[in-house]
């Protein structure tokens, strides 16, 4: 009970509203920017693997790079996701740098994994309608 009295006083917080709602429609920015470029890779990448045409080939990776970089300006650039409470020593510092850096790239490698899975998907289903196959 007493647990849903602080969050009541909480939201009638005019301070507390407005800080919530900005961290919350930061990270669903976020979260929307990172799948309209997955979805623009992964129409690349089934134009590229439908047509077999250099150019969507290179379309694709441009698209790919460009999604690297604004993961890293995610994940490097902007303030680090900290590991350390205070990262008062160079070792600290540079431990919080290569993990982060892990987290950049990890998050690409799912991301572009889950791009080639659905543009396999959407080629392969593409494939059945075309033999006349039912998918279902």
């Amino acid at each position: 009970m007493a647990s849903i009295r602080f969050w009541l006083d909480q939201l009638s917080d005019d301070r507390f509203r407005r800080t919530l709602g900005t961290r919350l429609e930061a990270i669903a920015t976020e979260i929307f920017t990172v799948l309209r470029w997955g979805l623009l890779v992964g129409l690349a990448r089934l134009i590229a693997m439908e047509t077999g045409l250099w150019g969507f080939r290179a379309l694709h990776w441009a698209l790919s790079a460009l999604l690297f970089v604004y993961l890293a300006s995610v994940f490097m650039l902007r303030p680090e996701i900290p590991i350390f409470a205070r990262t008062d020593t160079r070792r600290k510092r540079l431990i919080q740098t290569g993990a982060n850096h892990v987290i950049c790239m990890a998050a690409f490698m799912a991301a572009m994994a889950a791009i080639d899975a659905l543009a396999d998907a959407a080629a392969g289903m593409r494939l059945v309608k075309n033999l006349g196959i039912d998918p279902g």
